[in-house]
C-alpha cells in the first residue's frame, strides 16, 4: 500500500488490497492505526453482522417460495445451513490465504487490522484455519448431497459454483475481481441454487430479486475494501479519497432494479416496503461523500450499510409473505 508524506509528522496509507506499502522517508515507522474502543466495537458489530450476506439471500428465497406455495421447513434449513457455512468456509480460506490477513493486497492489514473469522483464535489455531474451511466445505458437501437425492443431479451445477468461489475467492480477490464475485456469489448463484433447492426451477421473480440483493452485498464488500486512503493527523485517523461513485452507483441501482422489477409485474407490489430501508442507504451516501471522514465514521458506515441490507431483505420478505 503505497504511502506518501509531506512530513514526518503525517502518514498516508492507501487502502486499495491491490497495492504494495511503501514508507517516503525510510527512517520514519510504518503508521498505524490506533485500535480505538470506538473502533474495536464498530468492527465486532461489522463482524457478526456480515453473515446477512449469506442469511438475507436464504430468508428472501424463503419467502418467495412460501409465496408460491413452496415452502419446505427442512429444505429451507438445510438451504440457509448450507450457506452460512459456505461462507464461514469462504471466511476460513480467505484468511489462510491471506496468510492470515499479513498479505499487504489484502484490505484486512490496513483499517480491518486483527480481522479474524470467528472461532480462529479460540477453536482454530489460525495454521488450522485452512481445515477448518475444508470442514466447511465437506458439511456443505454433505447437504448437497441430500438434495442430489432428493432432486436429482441438476443441483450439483451450483453446489459445484459455490465450492469454487470459496476455493478460489483468494486468488481472484488479490485481482481486483473481489466485488464481481461477491456480486454473483450472493445474488444470483446463492439465491437461484437456493430457489431450486426448493423447487426445481428457474425463477425470473428469484433472478429478480438476486440483483437488488446483489447489489446491497456489494456495497458492503466495496466499503470493506476500497481504495481509499487513511490520514493521520494530531493523533486522529481519517478516510479520504474515496471513490464514492461505485457505492451510490450500487445503491441506486439496488432501488432501481426493485422498483423496475414491480414494474413489469414480476415482483409483487408489496415488495416496495424495501424502500423503507433507503434512510440508512442515504446515511452511508452521507458518510462517504464528505471530503474525509474520521475511521470509526467510515466503520460505522459500513454497519449502516449492513443494516441497509438486512433492512431490504426483511421489508421484501415481508411484502412477499402478505402478498
Amino acid at each position: 500500500m503505497s504511502v506518501r508524506s509531506t512530513a514526518q509528522s503525517e502518514g498516508v496509507f492507501n487502502g486499495d488490497a491491490s497495492m504494495s506499502y511503501q514508507v517516503a522517508t525510510p527512517s520514519v515507522a510504518s503508521p498505524t492505526l490506533t485500535l480505538s474502543p470506538e473502533r474495536e466495537k464498530a468492527i465486532r458489530v461489522i463482524k457478526v453482522l456480515l453473515f446477512s450476506a449469506s442469511v438475507i439471500p436464504a430468508m428472501v428465497v424463503g419467502a418467495i417460495a412460501a409465496h408460491q406455495g413452496y415452502f419446505d421447513a427442512l429444505s429451507f434449513t438445510l438451504v440457509a445451513l448450507g450457506l452460512f457455512i459456505g461462507q464461514a468456509g469462504g471466511d476460513y480460506l480467505y484468511y489462510y490465504g491471506t496468510n492470515f490477513h499479513t498479505d499487504q493486497r489484502d484490505a484486512h492489514t490496513k483499517i480491518f487490522a486483527g480481522w479474524r473469522p470467528f472461532f480462529a483464535d479460540k477453536i482454530f489455531k489460525d495454521e488450522k484455519t485452512l481445515t477448518a474451511g475444508i470442514l466447511c466445505l465437506v458439511i456443505d458437501a454433505i447437504i448437497g448431497g441430500y438434495f442430489v437425492y432428493k432432486i436429482g443431479f441438476e443441483i450439483l451445477l451450483f453446489a459445484i459454483l459455490g465450492g469454487l468461489v470459496a476455493i478460489f475467492f483468494t486468488p481472484l480477490m488479490l485481482r481486483g475481481y473481489k466485488e464481481v464475485v461477491i456480486f454473483i456469489t450472493f445474488g444470483p448463484l446463492s439465491m437461484m441454487g437456493a430457489y431450486y433447492a426448493l423447487n426445481p426451477s428457474l425463477d425470473f421473480t428469484t433472478l429478480a430479486m438476486s440483483i437488488p440483493i446483489a447489489c446491497f452485498v456489494t456495497v458492503v464488500a466495496y466499503l470493506k475494501g476500497a481504495r481509499y486512503e487513511i490520514r493521520e493527523e494530531a493523533g486522529n485517523a481519517f478516510v479520504i479519497k474515496l471513490n464514492n461513485t461505485v457505492i451510490k452507483s450500487l445503491l441506486i441501482a439496488g432501488y432501481a432494479s426493485l422498483i423496475v422489477g414491480v414494474a413489469l409485474q414480476v415482483l409483487p407490489v408489496l415488495t416496495l416496503l424495501g424502500l423503507l430501508s433507503a434512510p440508512f442507504a442515504l446515511s452511508v451516501v452521507k458518510t462517504v461523500e464528505a471530503n474525509r471522514s474520521e475511521v470509526h465514521e467510515y466503520l460505522w458506515a459500513t454497519v449502516r450499510s449492513i443494516t441497509t441490507l438486512i433492512s431490504f431483505g426483511v421489508l421484501t420478505s415481508l411484502g412477499f409473505l402478505l402478498s
